[in-house]
């Protein structure tokens, strides 16, 4: 039934790009994708002689481009056999038929459908036998240039394939790099490690585009971060000494990658093999330190308290060229006064206690705040650090103006309703509006009583009364009857 559907589909005419697709709320889904939907719930429940079968079905839907709904179902097809143990045979056993489904259809991939080709291409490396490892190659430029898609879950999914692909090279075997779409016949194997995927991925900082570059960064941001304590030092000294040369490059996006890559290594490489190339990194972030696009300068300060922290002023300082060092000591400054308000408001008793609970609460947020390590390590900053960065601007104008900003916060205050205590307010009532106010109301209890009237003997009131005059008398009457009064 559903070879027909797609026929059918295959002999419309594909609509112009600029043409608008008129979709109705009431309209049925087309046939095609009901009855792949229905594949796809029973192919966990299908017998292993169908499957050869069910691969050809799917290579007659992944190159479709007139229909990326259908590519994309086709797609899912992959990660939902991985969850039963037929479809685990069959992707151990057939695993050829899904590559080539996946290396042919690779040119024919529409843009919805890219996270989910990704995860089809997890599924199959995951089932990958050691003598086929020239499948990860062959779709690592692919996964690469994945790294820097816009949608987050792509992006996502890219990672999560690169940590799969230094997970099964890590476990060895040989590549045979002959059977490499575009490489020559006659190409040696290569024994497959966590260096190799390196070298291969290495390759794409040469890339003709800044795009191909920045994407070839980020990915191995990632896949160092990952294994970098399993990693031969030497590999790492010479990644990050290749590196470093990019932070003086003039492209911004090549630049944004590897300011990434340059707090990644800060954080997590060991102290020794990178306090050595402090002397080089410094001065090459200390370029973007007043380039206020693409939050540049706020990145550049947050690696350096980063650095900081790690290696100290007098390290960092030292490998700072002299118009920098300004941005040293305003974090030094900001180090001092975040400790010195820290404890005005910790009790004398209580310093330690609190300081550990803050710590607690403080990795608490973190570990709320991001969905991964690898997250924390590139977008982390905790709100100290963020609150210091914005309120320590080296400029007097730029601090002037956040004072005034927040001064003029302050003085906005808040809208208040008068109530009666007696009557609840009707906010449906026109006189309702009149209710709301900008000052804080007093309640009638804190308003003190009103002051009694002061009157003569005959009743009548008196004004202008004089104390220790002439009208001696008057006042003596009339504060009589007051106190009487009050009595």
């Amino acid at each position: 039934m559903l070879e027909p559907a797609v026929a059918e589909i295959v002999s419309q005419p594909q609509p112009p790009k600029h043409q608008a697709k008129e979709v109705s709320p009431n309209k049925m889904p087309p046939t095609s994708h009901t009855l792949m939907d229905l594949i796809i719930t029973l192919s966990v429940y299908l017998p292993l002689p169908t499957f050869p079968q069910l691969f050809a079905l799917t290579s007659s839907i992944l190159p479709l481009t007139q229909d990326p709904q259908l590519q994309k179902k086709a797609y899912k097809l992959f990660p939902r056999l991985a969850t039963s143990p037929n479809g685990v045979l069959a992707l151990q056993n057939r695993n050829r038929d899904p590559q080539s489904l996946l290396l042919s259809s690779a040119s024919s991939a529409s843009a919805p459908a890219r996270r989910d080709r990704l995860l089809a291409l997890a599924a199959t490396i995951s089932h990958l036998p050691p003598s086929d490892l020239h499948f990860i190659p062959s779709v690592l430029s692919e996964v690469v240039i994945a790294a820097k898609e816009v949608n987050e879950k792509a992006r996502s999914a890219a990672f999560d394939l690169l940590v799969l692909m230094g997970r099964k090279m890590s476990e060895g075997g040989t590549i045979e790099q002959a059977k490499i779409p575009h490489m020559d016949p006659g190409a040696p194997n290569a024994e497959a490690s966590l260096e190799e995927l390196f070298t291969m991925m290495s390759a794409g900082l040469v890339g003709s585009t800044p795009h191909v570059v920045s994407a070839s960064i980020t990915a191995l941001t990632r896949v160092l971060y990952e294994f970098h304590a399993v990693l031969k030092p030497s590999v790492i000294e010479d990644l990050v000494s290749t590196l470093d040369l990019f932070l003086t490059s003039s492209n911004r996006e090549i630049v944004r990658s590897c300011l990434g890559f340059t707090k990644v290594a800060i954080v997590t490489l060991p102290e020794g093999l990178v306090r050595p190339r402090l002397q080089s990194l410094v001065p090459g972030l200390m370029c973007w330190s007043r380039e206020h696009k693409s939050r540049f300068r706020a990145k550049v300060k947050h690696i350096l308290e980063r650095a900081v922290r790690r290696f100290g002023y007098e390290a960092v300082e030292r490998c700072c060229p002299d118009d920098g060092k300004k941005l040293i000591q305003n974090i030094r400054k900001a180090k001092e006064r975040k400790k010195r308000k820290r404890s005005e408001a910790t009790a004398p008793g209580e310093g330690q206690e609190g300081e550990d609970d803050e710590a607690v609460d403080e990795r608490s947020k973190r570990k709320g705040r991001f969905e991964s390590e690898y997250d924390e390590a590139i977008y982390g900053s905790s709100e100290d650090e963020d609150t210091d960065s914005a309120a320590d601007d080296d400029d007097n104008e730029g601090r002037n103006t956040s004072r005034a900003r927040k001064e003029g916060n302050a003085g906005r205050g808040g809208t208040y309703i008068v109530e009666d205590p007696d009557e609840p307010l009707d906010l449906l009532s026109r006189s309702a509006l009149g209710r709301i106010s900008t000052s804080k109301p007093v309640p009638l209890k804190q308003r003190g009583k009103p002051k009694a009237a002061k009157v003569d003997l005959d009743g009548k009131l008196v004004f202008g009364t004089r104390k220790n005059g002439a009208g001696g008398d008057d006042d003596g009457d009339a504060m009589v009857i007051e106190r009487g009064a009050e009595g």
